[in-house]
């Protein structure tokens, strides 16, 4: 299985080549869900934060 096109791996930190966050925000205006795109992947070491610790809590909620 290849990399995610939209995760930015293999091309750097600006994310995948010819995916343009503002522009895909832009096309979405006005979608109720369009402000979580910057949320969701704009800043990927937040992200793996943000995910590492739902991981580690759901695995502390099964251990007590």
């Amino acid at each position: 299985m290849g990399p995610d096109p939209a995760s930015g791996e293999g091309a750097g930190a600006g994310g995948a080549e010819g995916y343009d966050l503002a522009a895909r925000t832009e096309l979405l205006a006005g979608h109720p869900l369009a402000a979580a795109g910057f949320e969701l992947f704009g800043d990927h070491d937040a992200g793996f934060e943000a995910g590492l610790a739902a991981v580690v809590a759901g695995i502390g909620s099964l251990v007590e």
